[in-house]
């Protein structure tokens, strides 16, 4: 019974402090821009996405936990608080085995700004990213292409776990500052990565302008799960602009 006890207590120790774990937050931040003309976009809606994934035996399940959404500000600069995200456990962990333990995972992060387009064509992104161990200061690159055969190429010619690299000093600094050409210099060094890119203090994301009546509706339509009327405003205006007025359903 003495030994029943303990083991009881054991695992109420465990799910506290899962549970702890899981309730640390953490502020993402970063700044939106025109991938042409650098300046900042203002006023574009930015969605996080937290899912958590629950384990039980062989067998596993995401679902959707929160979801939260700001504006960009005249810089193009936003932030959103929420959990920082947790990595699924290694074997053994039998309490995400069976089923007690969640792992909420990094968040989605969605951009959307009606003129724009939301994929990666034309765009590119950029974070800082500093390995003290290898002595590496400076900023990771991703410029994926213009059409979907040059991204498609884009992906083949670099390994899935490395890095474009342009060394610099201060490499949020320079991001904040828009103080880069966001360009592939001619010395570009490839690494591997050894941080993800969701852990990133600070990203900037450069969108490209959506060309034709067809690009703007593409970038319309995307879902988020949970309450967003920031982002359902957004969409709506942008839906009675390309197709005309529209009635709104009410409940």
């Amino acid at each position: 019974m003495k030994c029943l006890r303990t083991v009881v207590w054991i695992t109420f120790f465990l799910l506290l402090a899962n549970q702890s774990a899981c309730a640390a937050d953490r502020t993402f931040r970063g700044k939106l821009i025109d991938a042409e003309t650098l300046k900042p976009i203002e006023g574009a809606v930015v969605v996080a996405v937290w899912r958590k994934t629950k384990a039980f035996l062989i067998a596993s399940t995401t679902d959707f936990k929160d979801a939260k959404e700001t504006l960009t500000d005249k810089n193009g600069e936003w932030s959103i608080t929420g959990p920082g995200g947790q990595e699924v456990p290694e074997w053994p962990d039998p309490l995400y085995l069976v089923g007690l333990r969640h792992i909420t995972g990094s968040p989605e992060i969605i951009y959307y700004k009606p003129g724009y387009r939301r994929d990666t064509r034309g765009g590119f992104s950029a974070y800082p990213y500093i390995d003290q161990e290898r002595n590496l200061e400076g900023i990771a690159l991703n410029r994926y292409g213009e059409t979907w055969e040059e991204i498609r190429k884009h992906s083949e010619q670099f390994p899935r776990d490395s890095l474009r690299f342009i060394p610099v000093k201060d490499p949020e600094k320079k991001l904040r500052e828009l103080d880069f050409s966001f360009q592939y210099p001619g010395n570009l060094q490839i690494i591997q990565r050894r941080t993800e890119y969701s852990k990133a203090n600070y990203k900037v994301i450069g969108l490209k302008k959506a060309k034709t009546r067809e690009e703007r509706l593409d970038a319309m339509r995307f879902t988020a799960p949970g309450k967003l009327p920031l982002a359902d405003k957004m969409q709506w205006e942008e839906r009675e602009l390309l197709l005309g007025p529209s009635r709104r359903r009410t409940k």
